[in-house]
């Protein structure tokens, strides 16, 4: 009898696989810039768990690292630093003395706004779409247009996560894959509901597992 059987056994071996996923992101995620193709991986084993039902962490997470590492850079580094860059404009234009100081301020901060829009679907269409570069953040923003709720919810979701971390900065070692896999639960919904629309089916193609 496999002692991996039964729901307490299924359960214990879901919480361990969970600690391990976010062990593996934590460390491979230290020198920052590796911190796309970190977090890339990271989806990408949700993923698995989520639609394949897939119990391997280091295997399928080294797999995942190898596949979205171009992908991980190009977008996901990428992304972070265009965000960091929005915010320290923000303090830029907030120590300069001009009369266009609230016009910056205003511009940078919609701009900062739908970056977290698009933020929001980012990495779950990054790992569950056949989408790279510019056409990907595009159907990003798409779905997070199409769907504001999701979008609103995972937002509030990761504020949430960013106030313990921000208290409880170890929390990071437990926190980030069960945030994450919920933002993906709620995503895979929102694909689900959105490739309904008409001709969207046709647009978006799901890579295969």
């Amino acid at each position: 009898m496999n002692p991996w059987d039964g729901k307490t056994a299924s359960f214990l071996r879901t919480v361990t696989n969970i600690i391990i996923l976010n062990f593996l992101w934590v460390i491979s995620s230290m020198p920052l810039f590796t911190i796309g193709p970190s977090t890339a991986a990271m989806f990408g084993v949700i993923r698995k768990w989520h639609m394949y039902k897939e119990h391997s962490v280091i295997r399928c997470y080294i797999n995942e690292y190898r596949l979205f590492l171009k992908q991980g850079f190009l977008v996901g580094t990428s992304w972070v630093i265009v965000g960091s860059l929005l915010i320290l404009d923000v303090f830029f234009f907030l120590q300069i003395a001009s009369n266009l100081k609230i016009v910056f301020i205003v511009i940078t901060a919609l701009v900062f706004i739908l970056y977290i829009i698009t933020s929001s679907f980012l990495l779950p269409v990054l790992v569950h779409y056949n989408a790279k570069g510019l056409a990907l953040i595009k159907q990003a923003f798409t779905f997070s247009f199409l769907d504001g709720k999701t979008s609103f919810a995972i937002i509030l979701m990761w504020i949430g996560a960013g106030i313990i971390l921000y208290y409880a900065p170890l929390a990071v070692f437990v926190i980030i894959v069960p945030v994450s896999m919920i933002t993906f639960r709620f995503s895979l919904f929102s694909f689900e509901k959105i490739e309904k629309m008409p001709k969207i089916k046709e647009q978006f193609v799901p890579l295969e597992k």
